[in-house]
C-alpha cells in the first residue's frame, strides 16, 4: 500500500495548506479534523460517498455537544479536512476525503487536478484503519498542541470587519476565481459570508481569513 500511494505523497504536501505552512492551524480546524476522521473511516467501511452538505449534519448529528462541529458550514469543510490529509500524507496512506463530493456527486476541480478520486477511494478500501488507530490518537493528541490559542472576536466585532475584509479581498478574488456566469461581486461571495464571519470571530487575522476564502472558493469548485 504505501507503495502505490507514496508517489502522491509529495504531491499532497505541495497542495496541503496546513503541511506547506500557508495556514496555521486554530483550535476549530483541530476539533473538527478530530471529529471528521472516524465519520470519514466509516464511510470507506460503508463504501459510501456523501456530500458536504450531508457530511456536515451527519457530523452534528453524531457530536451534538461539540460546539465547532454545531457551527461548521460545509463551504469550509474542504479546507479543515485538509488536517486529517495531513495524518494520510506522512503515513503514507489514501486520501480519506475523496469520499466527500460536491452536490452533484463529483470531487471539485481543485481536488480532481490533484488526485485520482476514484483511485484514492479504491486504495483506502483496501486499508485495514483499524491497524493506524494508535497512530490517528498520536496525531490528535499533537494536533490539539499544536492549535493556536487566539483571542475571539465578539460577533458585533467580526460583523464590523466584514465590509473591510471583503474591500480587501475584492481585486485577487476576482483574479483568481472564475465567474462564468459574470456573477456581482457581492453575490460571488455571499455563499461564504457565513465562514468568514466565524473565522473573523475565532480570532484570526484578516488576512488569514482571506486566504481561506480563496481556498474555500477553489474547493468549491466541481
Amino acid at each position: 500500500m504505501p507503495d502505490q500511494v507514496s508517489a502522491e505523497r509529495s504531491q499532497a504536501e505541495r497542495v496541503n495548506h496546513f503541511l506547506n505552512g500557508e495556514r496555521r492551524v486554530t483550535e476549530t480546524d483541530a476539533a473538527l479534523a478530530i471529529a471528521y476522521y472516524p465519520l470519514l473511516v466509516d464511510l470507506v467501511t460503508r463504501r459510501r460517498t456523501i456530500t458536504f452538505k450531508d457530511f456536515v449534519e451527519l457530523a452534528k448529528a453524531t457530536y451534538a455537544e461539540n460546539p465547532a462541529v454545531q457551527n461548521a458550514i460545509p463551504v469550509s469543510t474542504g479546507r479543515r479536512l485538509e488536517f486529517v490529509r495531513v495524518f494520510t500524507a506522512i503515513h503514507d496512506l489514501p486520501d480519506l476525503s475523496a469520499w466527500v463530493t460536491g452536490k452533484d456527486g463529483k470531487n471539485s476541480a481543485t481536488f480532481q487536478k490533484d488526485f485520482d478520486p476514484e483511485e484514492q477511494r479504491r486504495l483506502s478500501a483496501e486499508v485495514d484503519w483499524s491497524a493506524y488507530e494508535a497512530a490517528w490518537e498520536a496525531h490528535a493528541a499533537e494536533l490539539r498542541k499544536r492549535a493556536q490559542r487566539i483571542k475571539k472576536r465578539s460577533e458585533a466585532e467580526a460583523r464590523g470587519m466584514m465590509a473591510e475584509v471583503a474591500l480587501e479581498m475584492r481585486s485577487r478574488i476576482e483574479a483568481a476565481i472564475p465567474n462564468p456566469g459574470k456573477l456581482p461581486y457581492v453575490e460571488l461571495v455571499k455563499p461564504f459570508r457565513e465562514t468568514i464571519l466565524q473565522d473573523l470571530m475565532s480570532g484570526l487575522d484578516p488576512r488569514d481569513v482571506f486566504e481561506n476564502v480563496l481556498i474555500d472558493m477553489r474547493n468549491a469548485q466541481v
